[in-house]
């Protein structure tokens, strides 16, 4: 017997379902947990500063994940970087530096100038960008259905702008959407150097744990030179370690480690396309959390939105054995 999400349930279906569900509502969470520290942060100054910056946030959360995937494995890291390839290298070097660190740094301002979401909608584009860029670096064709998939996106994206531009409505910045170009640059990208990195089957201390704590040692490097050695010391505050570590430990590594469950008894497709749903959870969270508007056009431009999502999810060519299970 299949359920409706294409799971073929010979063991309990709990074992597919919490670990896709509960990636869907951390990840979706994120944005709303990421502004919500930065409002605070700012509204709580400590010494005259914001003790919530990119570089503390980023530097536990990422530390986390990466001593999660380190420690264990860390009997495989020196035999794992000797089998590398100076190209190997560059290949892992340029994808950390995409998506571990540009796209964070632009995720993070693009935040702080935009609503949840106006940003999450944005970085919707991720998708169609990562297609268009695997045609030009892979050769990959694109899906049947992908000019479709980015009409609806594009429509999606444009009602709510357009609607606030109507009503003299000025809550995001011209900033953030530079922002929100440059991480989906950054983050489109990474579907080019994570195909390529998927195809050598590298374990996990090389691909996540060694780039997730370098990276980490970054950030903790910049907050030095860019603030000196007290803007650590502001950490000291409880209050301020507890949300950083709950940032970190329950959105960052919570929903790295889902999202692997989830694929151990789920189809890339499937994943893929109930993924989709983070963009619902944001927009809800933002909404219900922190008193973000959500008019009937805001509400029009997500279904376009997660339609045109949907679209192209069903039309890749990798997809096509869920069709069956999909109304």
């Amino acid at each position: 017997m299949s359920s409706p999400i294409g799971l073929v349930l010979k063991d309990p279906g709990w074992r597919r379902v919490v670990p896709l569900g509960l990636y869907v509502l951390l990840k979706g969470l994120d944005a709303t947990a990421l502004k919500g520290l930065q409002t605070y942060g700012a509204a709580h100054p400590v010494g005259g500063e914001n003790p919530i910056s990119f570089c503390n946030v980023f530097f536990v959360a990422q530390l986390v994940v990466g001593l999660a995937y380190l420690l264990p494995g860390h009997a495989g890291i020196r035999p794992g970087l000797a089998l590398l390839k100076p190209a190997d290298r560059w290949l892992l070097f340029i994808d950390a530096g995409l998506g571990l660190f540009i796209g964070p740094i632009a995720y993070y301002f693009a935040l702080e100038s935009l609503s949840v979401i106006s940003q999450t909608l944005l970085f919707s584009l991720v998708l169609p960008v990562s297609a268009l860029l695997a045609r030009q670096f892979l050769a990959e064709p694109l899906p049947q259905g992908f000019w479709i998939s980015l009409v609806l996106i594009a429509t999606g994206l444009l009602l709510p702008g357009a609607a606030m531009a109507m009503s003299g409505g000025h809550g995001d910045q011209l900033r953030g959407y530079g922002w929100a170009l440059v991480g989906v640059l950054a983050l489109g990208s990474t579907a080019v150097t994570g195909r390529a990195i998927a195809t050598r089957q590298w374990p996990a201390v090389i691909t996540v744990g060694v780039p997730s704590t370098v990276t980490a040692l970054v950030f903790g490097l910049i907050a030095l030179a860019l603030f000196g050695p007290g803007h650590f010391h502001l950490l000291n505050l409880s209050w301020v370690v507890g949300v950083i570590l709950v940032y970190g430990l329950t959105l960052s590594l919570g929903s790295n480690r889902a999202l692997r469950l989830a694929y151990r008894h789920c189809s890339v497709a499937t994943v893929s396309i109930w993924g989709s749903l983070t963009i619902v959870v944001a927009i809800a969270s933002a909404a219900l959390l922190l008193g973000e508007p959500l008019g009937i056009v805001t509400v029009a431009g997500l279904v376009l939105l997660l339609a045109g999502v949907m679209v192209s999810h069903r039309s890749n060519p990798s997809n096509q054995a869920l069709r069956r299970y999909m109304p």
